[in-house]
């Protein structure tokens, strides 16, 4: 399996929070350090993204990525498609040639694929009913539950 719908939602649902909450974009080196990857890793997402039309870039002083519409009109699965390549899927299939003396290699390839076609489409089904904005909001509350249960037990072993 691949990581790009992993880090485009990653990067978008941190767009999305610096939008909301500081009004501005965010950089490739901010979202790459987020991430914890390579800014040309995030550029190329990046890039992919803008195709789609779900990012746009800003240049200069305040500029960097910022979404293209409203993150309410975003969803993880128009994200998906945006990331996902020609070759398949998330999953990934197998690689080289089959064994061509094997006569079992055809058949369990075959049903390997039709087991993760169905497989993707179960998760393109689930990725449509969450957008860009709710998961950016469910995020920053888990966040920031987590800071306030720490300082809570911090404050109350401090006492």
């Amino acid at each position: 399996m691949n990581s790009r719908l992993t880090v485009a939602s990653h990067v978008l649902g941190m767009i999305a929070s610096l939008e909301r909450e500081e009004g501005r974009g965010a950089t490739s080196d901010e979202l790459a350090s987020s991430v914890g990857t390579n800014a040309v890793v995030i550029r190329r997402v990046l890039g992919q993204l803008k195709t789609a039309g779900i990012i746009d870039t800003r240049r200069g002083a305040g500029g960097g990525s910022v979404l293209s519409r409203d993150p309410r009109d975003i969803t993880l699965r128009a994200v998906y498609e945006a990331v996902e390549d020609d070759c398949g899927g998330l999953i990934g299939r197998h690689a080289g040639a089959l064994g061509e003396h094997c006569p079992v290699a055809p058949v369990i390839a075959d049903y390997l694929n039709s087991l993760y076609v169905e497989a993707e489409e179960a998760l393109k089904r689930t990725l449509a009913d969450v957008t860009v904005d709710a998961m950016s909001r469910e995020v920053m509350a888990r966040v920031r539950g987590c800071h306030g249960a720490t300082m809570s037990a911090t404050t109350s072993h401090v006492s």
